[in-house]
């Protein structure tokens, strides 16, 4: 961490002036933050671009009063750098192949806007959506092939920044880091410093397996550290069973991409059985307490927000293939706050497949893991965390509907984590192969004799 600072000290400060403007007043924030970016264009450091977009990011995620200013500028932040994207096209001149999977479902999504009762915050969450999965790839792939490794490395410190003031205020100050009985760290609950905790996880140990040395042994230990302690303390299942998903099978694809495969199989037959008996098994281990065991038949309310869900989806065959637009899985749940409260629900869908299915329609629910699935097969032959990682977000899906938003920071870090997976070692600027000057000049004539 001492190693980021040498290198970004001045960026360091910025990020403080942000938070010193923001409690001033959240007007000042917004003011400061603008600036800062510009200024950061100016200079062409793009890497702090979107480092610090990630982190206004994540302070929008808080309910903190004092980091109201980060939900107001997190759009100007968006805006802004898809403008230096569209006018600056010398800067990005290497062709981004990740976008255009994703733009029939976008395409099919358009479509869909005009059947939601909100109008305004359909056209909004679907341009933003969109623009989440134009600009962090781009700037992400530019980045690797102008900086090279040295840009994950430093945004992977800024962010265990985050985790490690989470971890020090709830030591000094655990009032402000605790939701009812649970750790939500500087996010806004639990389950979102546990949800955000994985994808870092998988950032970290996807970057290492591509780049060995990357992060030395202590680094690795520190890095692992906070993030085990941050996952403990917030008591997130989801996140314990993604990480441990992904270490499992990345394990088996390391050794053999057939072994892989067969190991999936065997899990899915034994799946049932497993989950079944979870909580006998949980307590058996004494791991009850640690785990909710007492919440696993219901869900923790997640099984009655599913069936309101899809309740709706089967009462019209347009809600079925249609879906209502963008933005409408919130407003459905919040009309129906009242009667969820009694059944014992409170929240949204906690599931990001109904999520998508009731904005786009099954059709739309198609179309985005076509994508997603086209995106991993031309992953797998330049990373085997490939197939781990699609399990792993597949099955972290399923309890939590972030792969339905945009200005979060988790599905800008998904992105991030994937365009990892995704490039070619060699694309990266300090890993392409060196040319040898000797070879490149013309051999000597030979000296008659």
């Amino acid at each position: 961490m001492l190693e980021y600072l040498k290198r970004n000290g001045q960026f360091a400060v910025m990020l403080l002036i942000w938070l010193a403007a923001g409690f001033v007043h959240s007007m000042a924030g917004v003011a400061v933050v603008t600036v800062s970016i510009l200024l950061l264009k100016k200079k062409e450091m793009y890497s702090e671009l979107i480092s610090g977009f990630i982190l206004i990011l994540i302070l929008s995620d808080s309910f903190k009063p004092a980091l109201h200013f980060a939900k107001e500028v997190k759009i100007i932040y968006l805006i802004l750098l898809t403008l230096f994207y569209f006018f600056d096209r010398k800067s990005f001149k290497k062709q981004d192949s990740f976008f255009p999977p994703f733009i029939p479902f976008l395409v099919w999504a358009c479509f869909q806007i005009m059947r939601g009762p909100e109008f305004g915050v359909a056209v909004q969450k679907t341009i933003s959506y969109g623009l989440i999965f134009l600009i962090g790839p781009a700037y992400s792939i530019k980045l690797f092939t102008d900086k090279g490794t040295i840009f994950i490395k430093d945004h992977v410190f800024l962010m265990s920044f985050m985790l490690a003031i989470g971890l020090l205020l709830f030591v000094v100050a655990n009032n402000q880091v605790v939701v009812g009985d649970r750790y939500s760290g500087v996010m806004g609950n639990p389950n979102a410093i546990g949800l955000f905790c994985m994808l870092f996880f998988m950032l970290i140990y996807s970057a290492q397996i591509k780049f060995p040395g990357l992060f030395t042994k202590n680094e690795q230990v520190l890095l692992y550290g906070l993030i085990a302690v941050s996952v403990l303390l917030s008591g997130s299942r989801n996140t314990i069973i993604s990480i441990g998903i992904f270490l499992f099978f990345s394990r088996f694809y390391k050794l053999s991409p057939l072994l892989g495969t067969a190991i999936v199989i065997l899990t899915a037959i034994v799946y049932q059985l497993v989950v079944s008996n979870l909580t006998e098994i949980l307590t058996s281990l004494g791991l009850a307490k640690a785990m909710r065991a007492d919440t696993l038949e219901s869900g923790s309310g997640r099984l009655v927000a599913w069936a309101w869900a899809w309740k709706f989806i089967n009462a019209d065959i347009k809600n079925f293939f249609l879906g209502m637009g963008f933005g409408f899985d919130e407003y459905y749940f919040i009309i129906s706050h009242h009667i969820l409260s009694k059944l014992g629900h409170i929240g949204g869908v906690h599931n990001s497949y109904l999520a998508i299915w009731i904005n786009t329609g099954i059709i739309g629910l198609i179309l985005w893991f076509a994508a997603f699935l086209r995106t991993i097969i031309k992953a797998i032959p330049k990373a085997y965390t490939a197939l781990p990682f699609m399990y792993a977000i597949l099955f972290s899906a399923f309890f939590e509907a972030w792969l339905m938003g945009s200005l979060n920071p988790y599905t800008i870090t998904f992105l991030f984590v994937l365009c990892i997976i995704y490039t070619d070692s060699n694309s990266f600027a300090d890993r392409k192969p060196q040319t040898s000057v000797l070879a490149a000049e013309p051999a000597a004539p030979t000296a008659l004799k």
